[in-house]
């Protein structure tokens, strides 16, 4: 045993130098190894609200698989934007839609209203559906309730605020615009 010690006293610094490099090494080690990785579609640029997706729109990243969003669509090219996407956002099935996929006995009612009135809502969002007559009048009509906002289209004439509804709230909505102007609030209900 005593010559054990001696032997570490006299070589002390050497096998401190030595632990001290396996120590590093075994760090860097750990610290390389990389995380198990998957494949996400992300935006390939800016996306303006309502637009189609091609192949030129999508660009493919590597990120951890613990940081890939889980609800990704099956088929994006094709499908549009919801709203408004920024460069490397990931599409998921709420950022992109397929406006014919609507539940059962809903159809996508398309309500052009003024650009402020579009800005304050987003996909996702509840709203009513108000006709305002124009005119001396000030009655305004309920046309729906509670309709859930799929899509928001910007265009030149104004912004299309596309709203999944029952089939004949969508024929009155259809009815409104050409009498009227229409405007959304957001639904208590």
């Amino acid at each position: 045993m005593e010559r054990l010690s001696r032997l570490i006293a006299d070589h002390r610094r050497s096998l401190c130098a030595v632990l001290t490099g396996l120590a590093v090494f075994f760090a860097l080690a750990t610290l390389s190894e990389s995380p198990a990785t998957t494949q996400v579609e992300v935006a390939a640029r800016d996306l303006p609200s309502g637009h189609r997706l091609t192949a030129d729109d999508i660009r493919v990243i590597e990120v951890p698989e613990e940081a890939a969003v889980e609800h990704r669509p099956e088929e994006i090219a094709g499908r549009q934007v919801a709203g408004r996407m920024r460069a490397g956002e990931p599409f998921t099935d709420h950022r992109v839609i397929d406006p014919r996929s609507l539940p059962e006995g809903m159809v996508l009612a398309s309500v052009v209203v003024e650009p402020e009135v579009a800005a304050l809502v987003r996909p996702g969002d509840r709203v009513d559906v108000l006709a305002i007559a124009d005119g001396t009048d000030e009655e305004e009509l309920t046309l729906a309730t509670a309709a859930s906002v799929v899509l928001i289209e910007e265009a030149d004439a104004g912004t299309a605020v596309g709203v999944e509804a029952a089939p004949e709230a969508a024929a009155a909505i259809a009815r409104a615009t050409l009498v009227g102007r229409l405007t959304l609030v957001h639904s208590l209900g």
